[in-house]
């Protein structure tokens, strides 16, 4: 059963997921005053539907505390790339094992209000996985399907943002009773208008 009306087969969305981003990989921005991070984008086959992991962070975290997000976090001096931070980030807040995700690319960067620059890495993750979160870092998950970022028309518009002379438009999807903003928002967009407008 697919997750969201308009939904692609799994496979299919991996392929074109994988065929866009070597097409276009994502763009990179110097960090200059901010921090490098990166957060994993994890496609998960549910009943051939596409979905994707989202973590609820600690309110007493000490960046972005109570909000949803994808799981991330700040590149650390042993990471050899964002690839690799990606991982390690989705293993220590899922229990995601390091070589379970298959490495698809990386979308554009985001840059964040908080001081990151965000390199969102999109990887396969499949159907077998269980999460075993660290309830230091996660104060709950739970999975929502790409495809209803497919359409920023039916998105609620939060308002602008100006980042180095470039505007911004912030928008806010439902998933039942969670609303999801922000820099998730936009890196789930920007991978589902780009598979899905394929």
């Amino acid at each position: 059963m697919l997750g969201v009306a308009g939904d692609l087969p799994y496979a299919e969305l991996v392929a074109r997921a994988a065929a866009s981003l070597r097409a276009r990989p994502g763009q990179r921005l110097e960090p200059e005053d901010l921090r490098r991070a990166a957060v994993a984008v994890l496609l998960v086959d549910r009943g051939g539907g596409s979905h994707v992991p989202l973590i609820v962070r600690g309110h007493d975290a000490p960046v972005h505390g109570g909000q949803i997000a994808l799981p991330g976090g700040r590149a650390e001096p042993g990471d050899p790339d964002l690839a690799a931070t990606a991982r390690r980030e989705a293993m220590e807040e899922l229990g995601v094992p390091f070589d379970a995700p298959r490495v698809l690319g990386t979308l554009d960067d985001v840059p964040t209000p908080s001081g990151f620059l965000i390199t969102p890495v999109v990887a396969a993750l499949g159907a077998e996985h269980v999460y075993v979160p660290d309830p230091a870092e996660v104060a709950a998950w739970f999975e929502v399907p790409l495809a209803l970022f497919a359409d920023p028309s039916r998105a609620e518009v939060v308002g602008d943002r100006m980042w180095r002379g470039r505007s911004y438009q912030l928008r806010a999807y439902l998933h039942g009773e969670r609303r999801i903003w922000g820099a998730t928002a936009r890196i789930l967009e920007d991978l589902a208008t780009r598979v899905h407008g394929a």
